[in-house]
């Protein structure tokens, strides 16, 4: 029964809808480039309950990433990370925060910062781009 439990939750997980990330912002932005998609990003801070559960909740299993893997190029970053990012546009004192910029890295609409759930990001959805 265990092994029966475990194959179940295995395929159940493989089939999870999730969003694509980039981890590197200047990969992502070329690959924006290159297929004409907006950039949307989220930053988080490095072990923190309210951004894993801010990944959990808001980034899989929901019925518009889809259209976030259609219509975004997402990359996810850490506060403080090696790799660069434009840190003096992207910075906040609040984690998780979501922004969104066109291909020439200027915002296409206000970031959401703090409490992101799926429905607001649903409804940002809706009236970003």
């Amino acid at each position: 029964m265990k092994l029966l439990s475990l194959l179940i939750l295995l395929t159940l997980t493989l089939s999870a809808n999730h969003v694509r990330w980039f981890s590197n912002f200047d990969e992502a932005h070329k690959e924006a480039l290159k297929q004409n998609k907006h950039l949307m990003i989220l930053l988080i801070k490095k072990d923190s309950p309210e951004c894993k559960d801010t990944i959990a909740t808001t980034f899989m299993n929901q019925t518009y990433i889809d259209k976030i893997n259609k219509e975004f190029i997402s990359v996810l970053i850490t506060k403080d990370q090696k790799q660069s990012y434009p840190i003096e546009m992207l910075y906040t004192f609040t984690y998780p925060t979501l922004f969104f910029l066109n291909e020439q890295e200027l915002f296409s609409c206000k970031p959401i910062r703090g409490d992101i759930t799926p429905h607001r990001l649903k409804n940002y959805l809706k009236e970003c781009k």
